[in-house]
């Protein structure tokens, strides 16, 4: 646990986890990827002789949300999270479908993927205020509708719209949903003027314009990649194969999931910026360059 302020801890980890304290009750921000991370929090609150009052979830992915089971479960919390997120945090079946296109393949069946059901309260807005003391702001690009939280001290949870440099290093480019809205959320991360910066997977820091370069970076590395490895006609799967074998990825059932739907919104984005084009032959979707 470190601690950023009277108000403001955080359990570091391989997902950061926030403790907003106000009159000895807890907000969370994320409870992490499973029951035992909701075990962790829950004997820290109570050896601080705190109260678990929220659990502001800034987006739906299993391993911000695997503990609020456990947590709400043993204290009827409540649970916050924005539109859209709210669905797949009540029914988190839809993540694996989301992923696969499809009824999941069986790697996907596992609590990286699928966190156990809990019920949001309510439904957060960007630009709003929570319980008049925190500021939630949108930070849309990585998932649907991700937000993140501004406190009182002006620290801000930067949730997984910026990836720490062990992250980048480890697994190269990150999950990203939209990618337009991913580099504009990222530029004004850039503009912010915060006391501590806290992505959920990476060091806390109090100048986080390194590190937005450092994930621009990858995206235009990818970018500049796919432009290079699309001639003409190429199908996803060839363009995929060829994208892993220049990064040395080796594939199994998880990555391709997650890999193959970041690189078809990185095709997307290159379709929708003129880039790239698609058509149809011989019922194969093919992927080239613009002429």
């Amino acid at each position: 646990m470190r601690q950023l302020s009277e108000k403001t801890w955080v359990l570091e980890g391989a997902c950061n986890i926030g403790f907003l304290v106000f009159d000895n009750e807890v907000t969370l921000i994320d409870s992490g990827n499973d029951k035992e991370a909701g075990r962790k929090i829950n004997k820290i609150i109570k050896e601080k002789n705190w109260t678990l009052k929220n659990i502001i979830n800034t987006h739906s992915n299993a391993d911000h949300i695997g503990g609020n089971n456990y947590l709400q479960n043993l204290t009827n919390c409540n649970i916050y999270a924005s539109q859209l997120e709210d669905a797949f945090i009540n029914y988190p079946e839809l993540e694996k479908a989301f992923l696969w296109g499809g009824f999941e393949i069986k790697e996907l069946r596992n609590k990286f993927f699928c966190a156990k059901s809990s019920k949001v309260t309510a439904t957060l807005n960007a630009n709003t205020k929570f319980e008049n003391r925190l500021d939630i702001i949108s930070l849309r690009g990585h998932f649907m509708n991700m937000i993140g939280v501004v406190t009182g001290d002006n620290d801000v949870f930067l949730a997984d719209s910026i990836f720490g440099e062990n992250i980048i290093e480890k697994y190269g480019l990150p999950f990203i949903y939209d990618v337009k809205e991913y580099i504009q959320t990222l530029n004004r991360i850039s503009n912010m003027n915060a006391r501590y910066y806290i992505p959920s997977h990476g060091n806390i820091t109090e100048d986080i314009k390194p590190l937005v370069l450092k994930n621009l970076d990858v995206i235009n590395k990818t970018k500049d990649q796919l432009i290079q490895i699309i001639h003409m006609g190429k199908t996803f799967e060839s363009i995929l194969k060829e994208y892993c074998d220049v990064n040395e990825i080796e594939l199994n059932g998880a990555q391709y999931a997650l890999i193959g739907s970041t690189i078809r919104s990185m095709l997307t984005y290159l379709a929708e910026e003129d880039e790239i084009e698609y058509n149809f032959d011989n019922n194969l979707m093919l992927w080239k360059k613009t002429a």
